[in-house]
Parts: C-alpha cells; structure tokens; sequence
C-alpha cells in the first residue's frame, strides 16, 4: 500500500476515524487496533512478510526481560545475531552468494547451484535496526524493557514510519504508543499540512523526474560528459524527493494519530559542507550508525587514526545498508574519503547559524559533492562508474562556473536587489503566472517545459522555510494565501500523471 494511492487515503481516514471517535477513551484498545491496522498495512504488500516481523517482534520483546547482568549481555548478544542473521539472509545473502560463485569461477569451479534468489521483505533494513537499538538500550539501562507485548508490537510495527523510516528510538515513540492522547487541532492541522506537501513532492516532482533519469540511462551515453552532469542534478534532487516525502506524509499520518516520530530530513541540500550535510539528511539513519556502531568502536576518542578508520566503517556499513550492490559500497567509499578530507579541514562552525543567500557559494559547493556521490549511487555497474570519473574534470568545471554565478549572486549589489519588495513582489507574480502555464500548457504537444514548475514551487517553499523545523512550518498571515497554496499544491497532486512508482528507499 503506496502512501501516494487512494487505497492508502481510505485507510487512513478509517484508522482516524476509528481511533479518535469510537476508542477515545480506551487506550489499551487503540494500541491494539493500531497494531492491527500496522499488521494490515505491512501484509497488504505481501502476507508472508507478516512472518518475518512478528518473529523479529517476539525475539526482541522475550529477550530484553532478561534480568541478571550475565543472562542480559548473552540476550543482547543472541538477539543482535538473530536480527543481523535475517537481515543478511533475506537481503545481502544473493549478493554475498553471487560473489562468491564469481570469484570461484576464476578457478574453474562452478558454484551456481550456491545463489539462491530471495525476496527481500519491505522495510526490513528499518524495523530490524529500530529492533536492535531497542536492545541495546535495554542493555545499557537507558530504557526499561516494556512488558506490554502489544505496545511492543506497536512500535516494531508502527505503519507510518514501518517501511521507510525513520528509524524511532524507544524513548521517543514507545511512551507515546502507552500514553493517553488528547485530540489537538493544531498538531493534527500541520499533520494535514505535511501529508499534502509530501504527496506533491513525490508525484509531481520526485516521480517526474524520474522519468528523465531513467531515459538518460536507457540512452547508455555515459561517456559525454553533460550526461553525468545531468544524471548527478536530476537523480539528487529526484531521491530528495522521493524519500523526503515519504518521510514527511508519515509524519503528517503520526501526527494526525497524536504521535510525534523525528524529522528525518532538515534541508539538506541547503547545507554549507558536507559535515553539515550529514546533519541534515537521513538524520535517523547517521544518528543510528553514531549511537551503536561509531561511539562504541571509540568514536573520536582514540585519536586521529583511528577516528578515520571508525568513519570508513560506518560509511561502508551504510553503504551496504542501502542495498546489496558494489555501487552502494563505492558510494559508501566514496562519502568515507569525502567525510575524512572535511573533518580534517572543515569545522562546523555554522551548524546553529541561519542559512541566507550570503552562503550560496557553499551550498552550491556542497551540492555538486553530493550530487557526485548520488550518480555513483545510481550506476548499476563498475563501467557506468568509470565513465563517471573520467568526466569528473568536466563536472569540477561545471561547479567551478554554478560557483561563480554563486558569487556573483552573493555580491552586494544583487543582494539588496533580491530583498528590495519591488523583486519580492515580481516574484510572487512570477510564480502566479508559472502556476497558471502549469495548467494551460498540459497538452500532449508541449514541450513538457512546465514539469519544472512544481519543482520550483516546492524549492520555493522550502527555502522560504529553511530555518524551521519543517516545509509549511512558517504560514502567511494573509488566510486568502494559505488556501492559494494549498489548492495550487493539491491541483499539482491531482493533475500530475499517473506513474506507478513506488517509493526509492522501499528497497533498503
């Protein structure tokens, strides 16, 4: 069940209703119809993944209740194995097997009869992970282990964030599942808000564009520069999108359930470096790789050496993390050698700081680094790759030139321009008259030129909001303005063509 179909629509609207209406004051029933409601949501891709998560469920839940310090370390060390185990089995086993017979065939040995395809259940990667860390801080006494199993269940299975992050802490989520919850018309109201910003963002945006990556790679030109140039903007902005949205209508969908779950992005692609970068995107994943792998290998305490060593580890492991291909590992190198050189010559010293024009020159700095790493993402093989490398003199002097356009925006002079009210207002009628050629140009002849103004819109919003916590976070005082945006963003939805895409990150 697609966040982004209609199907998805009715189940929502019936689980609000049910659990706001008909179970007000019947807490411990909620937390059972939210389970069901997960359960069906989860089995509605397919039944037997239900299998696989209930086992993870039941493992986790009976493990943690071990009590003495000797009996507790030997469950967290059986519950890790177990949940890395299916993981590995389901999901890296044909990449770790394909491999294998490979390197063998070397030497004349057939090993075919070892590979094995199997189907990797949805969202494994995350419910796994959230698993782990609720052991490990069941371990570390950071977190009592729940003795509701139904709770329990609840938070492994959570449906708005089950699939696709993010991935929840115990902490934050699991009291909230426990908890009495009081309707408030305010938080629900921006829940409403993100669920329709993040449809958008995935239908007339993230699966638009995806349309055009995929024919640059059914063209195979990967040796002409412009090529990579083009597939390293449109893939970046294309898996922002994708995975942003997604993260945004799970949390509009908590939200309107009276569940707070973390922000997964924060802006990124406004970052000033990389340091930053990682900061803002896919925070609960990096926030996972610090907390249990990063800080207990020693983190930054054991010197510079073994500082960088520990960041290449769990750059890789994320690498991996994100699917069983040579392409994520090379994606996953390439971001440790990124992530070695800034922390040896950046410092983050603008973490806190407002992000205004006067720092465009290292966003766009930063932009162009990340995209890089996003075409070496999206290569399916080593050639796609090589060809990538040796156009990336031409992709340097592509970001040398966005770079002094940068500059050049950032002078003074076009500065006081740009904040003068005469261009604020030539801008508002701007982004009218782009609205209204959304909606007269849609005919098969054209050009398809108005597929960008979507895109410009969204941008738009999120710049006007890139100091807050989320897209829409700031509204117009103006109520006529508010609706204008809202009818323009939900025509966007209902007029974008139907592309059967389904979410990027589903795959992980």
């Amino acid at each position: 069940m697609q966040f982004t179909e209609i199907a998805y629509l009715f189940f929502l609207t019936l689980v609000f209703i049910t659990y706001w209406l008909l179970l007000e004051r019947h807490n411990k029933i909620r937390c059972a119809m939210l389970l069901s409601a997960s359960y069906i949501f989860y089995g509605w891709w397919d039944w037997r993944f239900l299998i696989l998560i209930i086992f993870t469920t039941l493992s986790t839940y009976f493990l943690a209740l071990f009590t003495s310090d000797r009996a507790r370390k030997l469950a967290l060390i059986t519950n890790i194995i177990l949940n890395i185990g299916v993981l590995v089995a389901f999901k890296y086993w044909g990449f770790f097997t394909d491999n294998l017979a490979r390197l063998f065939s070397w030497f004349g040995w057939n090993l075919d009869w070892f590979t094995i395809e199997v189907l990797v259940p949805v969202g494994i990667s995350f419910y796994t992970f959230q698993a782990i860390s609720y052991s490990v801080d069941v371990y570390r006494r950071q977190v009592e282990p729940c003795h509701n199993i139904i709770s329990f269940a609840t938070f492994i299975a959570y449906f708005p964030q089950l699939v696709a992050g993010p991935i929840e802490r115990t902490s934050n989520l699991l009291p909230q599942i426990e908890s009495d919850k009081k309707w408030n018309r305010r938080q629900a109201t921006s829940g409403l808000r993100m669920i329709l910003f993040g449809v958008v963002k995935k239908v007339a945006v993230a699966d638009i564009l995806s349309i055009y990556v995929d024919r640059l790679y059914e063209e195979g030109n990967f040796s002409s520069p412009l090529t990579t140039i083009a597939i390293s903007v449109l893939f970046s902005i294309q898996i922002y999108c994708d995975f942003s949205a997604y993260s945004e209508i799970a949390r509009g969908s908590s939200r309107l359930l009276g569940i707070e779950i973390m922000g997964n992005f924060k802006f990124p692609y406004f970052s000033r470096n990389i340091l930053e970068f990682w900061r803002r995107w896919h925070i609960s994943l990096m926030l996972w790789f610090r907390d249990y792998v990063y800080i207990p290998l020693g983190g930054n305490r054991k010197g510079a050496t073994r500082t960088y060593i520990n960041i290449f580890i769990v750059f890789l492991l994320s690498g991996l993390w994100h699917g069983a291909s040579w392409n994520f590992v090379f994606w996953g190198l390439y971001w440790a050698i990124c992530y070695v050189i800034a922390k040896r010559f950046l410092k983050l010293k603008t973490a806190n700081q407002a992000v205004t024009l006067i720092n465009l020159p290292d966003i766009v700095l930063t932009f162009a680094t990340v995209a890089f790493g996003f075409y070496i993402f999206r290569c399916s093989g080593w050639e796609e790759i090589q060809h990538g490398l040796f156009n990336l003199p031409y992709y340097i002097i592509f970001t040398f030139l966005l770079y002094l356009a940068a500059l050049l925006i950032r002078s003074n002079y076009i500065l006081k321009i740009i904040s003068s009210r005469t261009f604020k207002r030539s801008a508002a009628v701007t982004i009218v008259l782009c609205i209204m050629a959304f909606f007269i140009f849609r005919y098969p002849w054209s050009l398809k030129y108005y597929d960008i103004i979507p895109f410009v819109v969204i941008f738009g919003v999120e710049w006007y909001n890139r100091n807050c916590e989320y897209p829409f976070y700031k509204q117009s005082r103006s109520k006529l303005q508010r609706y204008l945006m809202y009818w323009t963003l939900l025509l966007f939805a209902v007029l974008s063509e139907p592309i059967d895409m389904s979410f990027i990150y589903f795959q992980f």
